[in-house]
């Protein structure tokens, strides 16, 4: 007669005997799954080393490039996590009815930043900016250092970083700066009615041709603005290397102040002029 041990033992080895078949396939569907995620994983770095060096070869819009380099990551990631969820039994399609109903309340809770995300659809695929642009607008203004699906990161002119979401971005007037090789520069200076007109207008053509930054082979043209109360104020309008507009700017106003300077032509300024009464003699 077997004892409570031995009737133990053998209990166990028939529970075993009945669930193997069920253990074997469960482990070879485990070892398959084991494999078609490693193999998932590397096929995305591929795509992805791929993709980067077409872009690169084909000189892609560094900010498209970002932007599809994200978009086929999250892509391919979500296919492989449905693969094996589908290679394990799990029901892919209360998978996606959970997700449904999750990402519909997140949507309800996240608007603003859904219109964000939009918006920086709007401007990757319209592309009225790029990276390295030079934008105004009212949010701001300076270098596009990147532009994200929800924000778009600018660096000031005084270094400093400013974020801007990109549903302003694609809802405002934004002035690109830098969508031509070369930036109009304008400027107007006041010369008393008393100064030799001609000799001034012939120091600023001057100063614009002489600007390390002028562009020659564009039009320039320097003529009376306004006869105003006080002055006779000159406009002046070149074109300038679009990158260096500040340094253009900042030479042709100093140069123009030292040479009229040195010319003897006044540029008035406001004055004040206090006439005391005298004192009647006692």
């Amino acid at each position: 007669m077997e004892t409570a041990a031995e009737q133990q033992v053998t209990k166990t080895i028939d529970y075993f005997q009945e669930i193997w078949p069920a253990l074997k396939v469960w482990g070879i569907n485990l070892l398959v799954t084991l494999l078609i995620l490693i193999i998932g994983l590397y096929l995305i770095k591929a795509v992805m080393k791929a993709l980067d060096k077409a872009a690169w070869q084909a000189n892609a819009d560094v900010t498209l490039a970002r932007f599809m380099h994200s978009f086929v990551n999250i892509a391919l990631y979500i296919l492989l996590i449905f693969i094996v969820a589908g290679q394990l039994g799990i029901n892919t399609a209360s998978i996606l009815a959970v997700l449904g109903t999750a990402g519909l309340a997140i949507a309800m809770s996240l608007k603003d930043s859904l219109s964000h995300f939009a918006g920086g659809i709007l401007i990757l695929f319209l592309r009225p900016f790029k990276v390295g642009d030079y934008i105004i607008c009212s949010e701001g203004e300076g270098t596009i250092q990147e532009i994200g699906l929800v924000y778009t990161r600018v660096l000031t002119k005084d270094n400093k970083g400013l974020t801007i979401p990109n549903g302003k971005l694609a809802g405002i007037s934004v002035t690109n700066a830098s969508r031509m090789p070369e930036r109009r520069l304008d400027i107007t200076v006041g010369v008393s009615y008393d100064a030799d007109l001609k000799k001034a207008k012939e120091i600023i053509e001057n100063v614009y041709r002489e600007c390390p930054y002028f562009v020659s082979s564009m039009d320039l043209q320097v003529f009376v603005e306004e006869l105003a109360s006080s002055s006779v104020d000159l406009g002046a309008c070149g074109y300038v290397n679009g990158p260096d507009y500040l340094s253009a700017r900042r030479y042709v106003m100093e140069n123009i102040k030292l040479q009229f300077d040195a010319a003897g032509i006044e540029i008035p300024f406001p004055q004040v002029v206090v006439h005391q009464a005298e004192t009647p003699p006692a």
